[in-house]
């Protein structure tokens, strides 16, 4: 590869192999529906949509996951006989050329793999880093060293079970990216079943599997595999667990050994998980407790997760992730650890998503004390019913569960916010899609933002 064409160049994945390739000295272009902030940061020539008129002398093309094999910029590059790799097989291509570690798992994987650099950054390994976000710790969300390397592996795309790793690092595994029946699509699983088979053949090919001790499905996926569990009755576990609102600390040990206290900026149990896991890899890899513990006491979290933005009208409004039921309890716990009133504006992410799991996202969201529903995010996707109708039943389901809910379109939630917030609120923006544009809106807008 000498010169790359990337399609879809402003997602948070095919932007960061962007900044990989250029790292290389590869000359890079791109393109996308909307391109944006993370691609013109780049300084590489990006078009506007999809044409095979954009392919201008590059020898290889790279296709994000959800676009078909079929369309017209892949089959103009066939055509003139470049190579079409696929960005998992990309990241695979780099991943076998130094020593490895990967991360996947529905949750956790992109904090975890964040805790991860920061543990090797402070062992002065020099990694080169892949992450599914903004770390501040990082320039955006990659970075190019000449030491280790390590990755978010996304375990949506069914490739992710061809990538080699030295030390594969497993968070957890749900039901999610997984097609209703009949349906078919390139970033989901055709079911649960090829959802784990795709997993086991993540971690056979690994020279060490690192998982948690409270997975059973990743406990039985991993039978007879070589692996370390971290968790209770695993290697690795927490000790004297002190939860705050802004972080925790807990003595960290090792098979019985204590290595020393480990504190955390981001808050929540589940983030101890996502740190215990990140722990057990570092070791498996040769790095040293105290090391481990500077790099997880420097970490200072994953843009989007649970992220502070600032306030209005004396509220908190904080950002994150979340767009898994699993996750939004787990940022509401820790949410509800601030001792503030937990309002949230909801953004389901995906229709399909949406129809499997509208009742756990109510049962998840009852957790707060007001939820504002917003139409779900569909990012491209159909089904028989529509975004509003979807979002309603989550509303419905919020009323029978007794939790005050309604639904409004974006405009009318951010004045609803800006009204009626006070300063015993925490204002809480959740989703994977564009409900981050409403949370830093809320702040500037109607209040104070973070710089």
């Amino acid at each position: 590869m000498k010169r790359v064409h990337i399609m879809g160049l402003e997602g948070v994945g095919m932007s960061a192999l962007a900044r990989l390739l250029l790292g290389e000295g590869i000359e890079v272009t791109g393109c996308d529906l909307a391109p944006g902030r993370r691609a013109e940061s780049l300084g590489v020539p990006v078009h506007r949509g999809h044409d095979p008129a954009h392919l201008q002398g590059e020898d290889t093309l790279v296709v994000p996951t959800p676009i078909p094999l079929d369309h017209p910029e892949v089959t103009e590059a066939r055509r003139r006989g470049m190579g079409v790799l696929r960005r998992m097989e990309l990241l695979a291509h780099f991943l076998g050329q130094k020593p490895s570690l990967g991360v996947t798992g529905t949750h956790g994987k992109t904090t975890t793999t964040g805790m991860l650099a920061s543990i090797l950054l402070a062992a002065g390994l020099d990694p080169w880093v892949l992450l599914g976000g903004e770390l501040s710790l990082l320039p955006g969300n990659a970075r190019f060293g000449l030491g280790p390397r390590l990755a978010e592996v996304d375990e949506s795309d069914p490739l992710f079970r061809e990538v080699r790793v030295e030390i594969a690092v497993a968070t957890n595994l749900e039901a999610d990216h997984i097609a209703p029946p009949g349906q078919r699509a390139p970033n989901y699983h055709a079911s649960l079943e090829e959802l784990e088979k795709a997993m086991r053949g993540y971690l056979e090919k690994a020279r060490l599997a690192i998982l948690p001790s409270f997975d059973p499905r990743l406990r039985r996926l991993s039978q007879g595999l070589p692996r370390r569990l971290f968790g209770e009755g695993g290697d690795l576990w927490a000790e004297g667990l002190e939860l705050g609102p802004h972080g925790s600390r807990f003595l960290l040990v090792y098979r019985g050994e204590a290595l020393g206290e480990a504190r955390l900026q981001v808050p929540g149990q589940h983030n101890v998980k996502n740190a215990l896991a990140a722990a057990l890899a570092a070791l498996a890899f040769g790095v040293e407790p105290g090391a481990i513990l500077e790099g997880l006491a420097r970490f200072p979290g994953v843009e989007r997760r649970f992220q502070k933005v600032g306030e209005v009208g004396g509220a908190w409004v904080v950002d994150d992730y979340a767009h898994h039921p699993t996750e939004v309890r787990a940022t509401l716990e820790a949410a509800r650890l601030l001792g503030r009133r937990v309002r949230v504006l909801f953004q389901p992410h995906r229709l399909l998503r949406t129809l499997e799991l509208w009742q756990d996202f109510a049962e998840a969201l009852a957790l707060a004390e007001e939820v504002v529903v917003l139409p779900v995010y569909t990012a491209g996707e159909r089904v028989g019913l529509s975004p509003e109708e979807l979002s309603q039943r989550i509303v419905q389901r919020l009323h029978l569960l007794g939790t005050k809910a309604r639904f409004l379109e974006k405009e009318e939630a951010l004045a609803y916010a800006i009204a009626s917030a006070t300063p015993k609120d925490l204002w809480l923006t959740l989703g994977a899609g564009d409900v981050t544009e409403l949370a830093w809106r809320l702040a500037h807008e109607g209040g104070t933002g973070s710089s």
